[in-house]
């Protein structure tokens, strides 16, 4: 199988990051990566428009946030976010930092996400770091990987989502998916108790929807959106 190029790994960043801006998963401080080595990372740099995002805006750093391609310009402030899964998880080649609105109403106020829509039987539990703060120090982001474990996705507290995974494409669709549960979870307490899938149901939908042609579609549904 041809590995992708260097130019095709930042668009498909580039990509992710405009289709999560779009739909108002990531907001002027949201941040996307994908393994370059095994002590290199590709991101977008803090001062990037996300809205606007190109090739350019995408730098490649060191697992301490050094530049390696030349370029002077800075990652982003909580780029240990994405160093420390990235040491601490070989497996992992890609990983999200989002701002989504539904999910951090759920941690600022307490509700642990159930699983509400099928697609999110994929996250399992969704562990919670108790820490509203910027992830920004090499310990922080130890703290965060620690309550993360080998979860695909973890919940800062009235602060955002971290999710990572093998790839670019299903990185963006457990982004996607994390955040979809919680809409339907939060607009379903306005009426009651949402149900919950049960253990049987959840392992009937991950051996239904564990599948890189479906990550696909989620993908193709959310970039027919942006121009």
């Amino acid at each position: 199988m041809t590995q992708p190029s260097q130019q095709q790994i930042k668009q498909e960043l580039v990509d992710a990051i405009r289709m999560l801006e779009s739909a108002e998963y990531i907001d002027h401080n949201g941040h996307c990566s994908a393994r370059r080595d095994a002590n290199s990372f590709y991101i977008n740099s803090g001062a990037s428009v996300r809205g606007t995002l190109t090739a350019e805006d995408i730098v490649a750093v060191d697992l301490d946030g050094r530049p390696v391609d030349g370029s002077n310009v800075k990652p982003p402030l909580e780029f240990p976010i994405h160093a420390e899964v990235y040491r601490a998880r070989p497996k992992i080649n890609a990983v999200f930092h989002t701002h989504p609105q539904w999910s951090t109403y759920l941690t600022m106020t307490g509700v642990k996400q159930k699983v509400v829509y099928a697609q999110a039987s994929l996250l399992g539990d969704m562990p919670v770091m108790d820490s509203p703060m910027s992830v920004n120090t090499r310990e922080m982001g130890e703290k965060m990987v620690g309550v993360m474990g080998d979860k695909p996705v973890v919940m800062l507290k009235a602060h955002g989502v971290v999710a990572a995974a093998e790839s670019i494409l299903e990185c963006f669709a457990y982004a996607a998916y994390v955040e979809e549960n919680a809409r339907r979870q939060y607009m379903a307490m306005q009426i009651g108790d949402p149900y919950e899938f049960s253990a049987e149901e959840q392992k009937l939908c991950q051996v239904k929807l564990r599948s890189p042609s479906l990550y696909k579609k989620t993908w193709d549904h959310y970039r027919s959106k942006i121009s």
